[in-house]
């Protein structure tokens, strides 16, 4: 099975999801630690954006990707090399 190559802008635009999702997860992390910089109860806000941030992570598809990459390039050496 052929792996799809992506355009520059898809792969743009997942890389920057990826790359939203690890921010945001990284500032709910710093409001849970240090949530009394914003006032008193910031842990509800601090848990919605780390939970947005992984569904960000998650639906940016990146590693699923790269692992789809790496079993055809496999399959293809395995090819060329003739089984060995």
């Amino acid at each position: 099975m052929r792996c799809k190559k992506l355009n520059s802008k898809t792969r743009t635009l997942r890389y920057a999801l990826f790359i939203l999702g690890i921010a945001l997860c990284l500032t709910g992390a710093v409001l849970m630690v240090h949530g009394s910089v914003f006032g008193d109860r910031t842990t509800g806000i601090a848990t919605i954006t780390g939970i947005v941030g992984i569904g960000l992570i998650s639906t940016s598809n990146l590693t699923s990707g790269l692992k789809s990459l790496n079993k055809s390039q496999s399959k293809t050496e395995n090819v060329n090399d003739g089984g060995r």
